[in-house]
């Protein structure tokens, strides 16, 4: 079973979801109809992470993704330690 995380994607809103982390990419879903399909699973491949940066607001963990593509996308993750550590494991630098 993939590794499976509750989060958010903070794009004009706060979008509700959850992550899974494979071998070689973490993929971001939400089953809201409201949200533009690109955003509905949303798959980041760990080669076109350029950087990531952490922090927290109002007490939640935050992680943000900046991709090679010129792309940057902010997740609230809950369970952000263990997140960032499969990340490792994947070969990302963090």
């Amino acid at each position: 079973m993939q590794p499976y995380f509750l989060a958010s994607l903070c794009k004009n809103g706060i979008l509700g979801g959850g992550i899974t982390v494979e071998q070689d990419s973490f993929t971001y879903h939400t089953g809201k109809v409201t949200v533009p399909s690109k955003y509905r699973n949303l798959r980041i491949p760990f080669r076109s992470i350029l950087s990531l940066s952490i922090g927290n607001t109002l007490l939640f963990p935050w992680v943000s993704v900046s991709l090679s593509d010129g792309e940057a996308y902010k997740f609230i993750i809950f369970g952000r330690k263990r997140f960032l550590s499969l990340l490792r494991a994947g070969g990302v630098d963090c």
